[in-house]
């Protein structure tokens, strides 16, 4: 779950660097040669956003859902459905305050991210046992650059 969350903020980022939002999100997943199962891949429409933290909440909620507790080998998360950000959709469910809040958050993290490189900030869930994000932030196409 902790890879899934470290992808899911770097999709993120590059939305939000694009200024588009994307309203079908993809994770596939494939488990180890030992397995008899061979993985899953779905998809989920769901409302436009570039939001960290609105998009990790539907991936790891599609993981657990479609996960069999065996050993994975590899995890992919893609977004699609990406439109350019024209204006943002109110809701009378949410705080618009807030809302507005978050974004300002997530731009601020992404503006010291592409200054000191995507290690500057991360969970502190990103340096236990498990996670990948310091070992992929060195990687280029999945393979050492």
């Amino acid at each position: 779950a902790i890879i899934i969350q470290e992808m899911v903020e770097e999709v993120a980022m590059r939305l939000r660097n694009h200024h588009v939002d994307t309203s079908v999100i993809h994770l596939s997943a494939g488990y180890s040669r030992y397995s008899t199962r061979n993985g899953f891949s779905h998809q989920k429409k769901i409302m436009a956003t570039d939001s960290s933290k609105e998009l990790v909440p539907y991936f790891l909620e599609m993981f657990w859902k479609y996960q069999e507790n065996d050993a994975v080998r590899s995890v992919a998360v893609s977004c699609a459905g990406i439109k350019r950000k024209t204006s943002m959709q109110l809701s009378v469910f949410e705080d618009y305050t807030k809302t507005l809040q978050q974004q300002q958050l997530e731009r601020t993290i992404d503006k010291i991210r592409d200054r000191y490189g995507f290690n500057a900030l991360m969970h502190a869930n990103s340096l236990i046992d498990g996670a990948t994000g310091l070992k992929r932030s060195d990687l280029v196409g999945g393979h050492k650059g």
